[in-house]
């Protein structure tokens, strides 16, 4: 029986299908190995994979922590790479109060907000008992960058004059000025 090696038909891999009769015995033929396959694990008789199969599985652990944390670092500075866009577009807007450049500024507060409300849901994904230590200055990275897009909103609304800064801001708010004398003019 010549087998193609780049063909196999998996719709018919039974213990019967797969018998050939070589030198007046039968044997179970295997299907080759797809493309690409390295054949490092192997299965013990007992069932128990071997002690370098071990290492070979905790080194894929370690591999799968490494990435997780790599991924970590990349959602925590992701809201790093919009912070050049957002200050092109409040330098676009001007520093007049318009409706386009009060709905950049809101959009600088809000989604931040939402952002560090959910923070949990962003590296939960990341998280697992050997990585949830190491997530700590990723989430704090991931904080400040937040806070600093907010710095920018604050920076937007001093320069468009809606912060009280200047003390004519404050005038309902402090005592009037107690006359001490009088006099009269004739």
């Amino acid at each position: 029986m010549s087998i193609n090696k780049w063909r196999i038909d998996f719709t018919n891999l039974s213990d019967q299908a797969r018998k050939v009769e070589l030198r007046g015995h039968h044997v179970i033929v295997d299907p080759p190995n797809p493309p690409g396959f390295e054949n490092s694990v192997q299965i013990t008789a007992s069932g128990s994979r071997s002690s370098l199969d071990n290492t070979q599985i905790s080194q894929t652990d370690k591999d799968q922590e490494e990435l997780k944390r790599k991924k970590a670092w990349e959602a925590a500075i992701s809201p790093g790479k919009n912070i050049p866009m957002s200050v092109f577009m409040l330098w676009m807007s001007g520093n007049s109060v318009q409706i386009f450049s009060v709905m950049i500024t809101g959009m600088l507060f809000f989604q931040p907000i939402k952002a560090l409300m959910s923070i949990e849901g962003v590296f939960e994904r990341y998280e697992s008992i050997k990585t949830k230590s190491d997530l700590i200055l990723p989430k704090i990275v991931y904080v400040l960058l937040h806070l600093l897009t907010m710095g920018l909103g604050l920076y937007k609304c001093f320069s468009m004059g809606l912060l009280p800064t200047a003390t004519s801001d404050w005038l309902a708010f402090m005592e009037p000025k107690q006359i001490l004398e009088y006099s009269a003019v004739l």
